[in-house]
């Protein structure tokens, strides 16, 4: 057993994080939806980035709309909303 903890410690376990490097060409609502999309571990729910932002709907609609065109997002539908995820490409 001793010799068991000291090899497999959960301290020395650390999962490494994925985050994506947000690309500067990027319109400053973008930017922050991809920060937040980063610190959620690479997805949130549409409206929780509604809370977060405090954007409107429609605005948060267009941003998302523009980010899946450019291949940085994908959303998928999940009851009333949507799934808002990362792409790690």
């Amino acid at each position: 057993f001793g010799i068991y903890s000291i090899f497999f410690s959960k301290e020395e376990i650390k999962e490494e994080r994925k985050t994506i490097q947000i690309p500067e060409n990027l319109e400053e609502e973008e930017k922050k939806i991809l920060s937040f999309l980063n610190s959620k571990e690479g997805s949130a729910y549409q409206s929780d980035l509604i809370k977060e932002t405090n954007f409107s709907k429609v605005k948060i609609t267009r941003i998302l709309d523009k980010l899946e065109q450019k291949k940085l997002i994908e959303r998928k539908r999940r009851g009333m909303t949507n799934l808002v995820i990362l792409k790690w490409n």
